[in-house]
């Protein structure tokens, strides 16, 4: 990875042209390493979808409680109740486990802090859709319009990422999930998420759990058969407001022109425009709607 990522990246190419290199070359080391879980992961057959009529809901998560989030997640969880038609659930430490349950061992290192924050919610995310149906979407999704149609319609559907956004070779983006209960294709991404939490003791990467669902579509027939089936969507019209707009002056028509590519736009709790955005920006106009 060393040698293809940097030794054989030259200076002179262009810095774009160099990070998709690096990257490239990460994403092609992880998934060779993968490779000690194939066998498992060819063999695996999921069991038949269950069919069900539980109400659909969109799940989210912030787990010091909506009351103590930082005020750009609190704005997301209002755009959330504004324009979602399905019911809204906020979990937090305190509901979690009424409506999971997750394998002893992942429990163990969660608490021990070998599964981190990020990776932890990575796992409930695909275990709560697993175990009720529904829509997974993150507490920093900022909502502009109701999820479409042709989405809410799908078995199953993740956003795929774009050349656009560093991390792109993560192949999906996570943020948001539509699957329902005991999609095949989810279980098989869950299969392979609790296989790898069995055996590692940290991840090789932020973007393990996105490239453990590559990986499965990769070596699973069913799982790739299904993903063909998915409508292909790429992330970067969800990342374009916040991340290239946030401190430009507000105004109506530029925020409908930067939003109408996609029914949310993800943001960064971490941000300075997320806490102390100067006035009347769009960023200023986010924590103020």
């Amino acid at each position: 990875m060393a040698v293809h990522g940097h030794i054989l990246n030259p200076l002179w190419r262009p810095r774009q042209a160099r990070r998709w290199k690096r990257e490239s070359a990460i994403e092609r080391s992880l998934l060779s390493y993968l490779k000690i879980y194939k066998k498992d992961i060819e063999e695996f057959i999921p069991d038949n979808r269950v069919e069900t009529n539980e109400k659909e809901r969109v799940f989210t998560l912030w787990l010091q409680g909506e009351e103590n989030a930082p005020a750009i997640v609190k704005a997301c969880f209002r755009s959330m109740r504004r324009h979602l038609r399905q019911e809204l659930v906020i979990l937090d430490q305190t509901n979690l486990f009424d409506w999971i349950d997750l394998p002893d061992y992942i429990i163990d290192k969660w608490k021990k802090g070998i599964i981190g924050p990020a990776h932890f919610s990575d796992l409930c995310r695909v275990e709560l859709l697993f175990q009720h149906g529904g829509i997974w979407l993150d507490s920093t999704a900022f909502v502009t319009a109701p999820i479409p149609k042709e989405i809410e319609d799908t078995d199953f559907f993740v956003y795929k990422s774009g050349r656009k956004l560093g991390g792109w070779f993560a192949f999906i983006q996570n943020c948001f999930i539509r699957a329902k209960k005991g999609n095949q294709l989810l279980a098989v991404w869950r299969h392979a998420m609790h296989l790898y939490w069995k055996y590692e003791n940290h991840a090789l990467n932020y973007y393990i759990h996105q490239l453990l669902f590559e990986f499965v579509t990769i070596h699973n027939k069913m799982a790739y058969d299904q993903f063909a089936l998915m409508p292909q969507k790429i992330q970067d019209p969800t990342h374009i407001l916040w991340y290239e707009h946030k401190d430009d002056p507000y105004d109506e028509s530029r925020f409908a022109e930067y939003t109408s590519g996609a029914f949310f736009q993800k943001t960064n709790y971490k941000d300075k425009s997320s806490y102390s955005p100067e006035k009347d920006t769009m960023a200023y106009f986010l924590l103020h709607s």
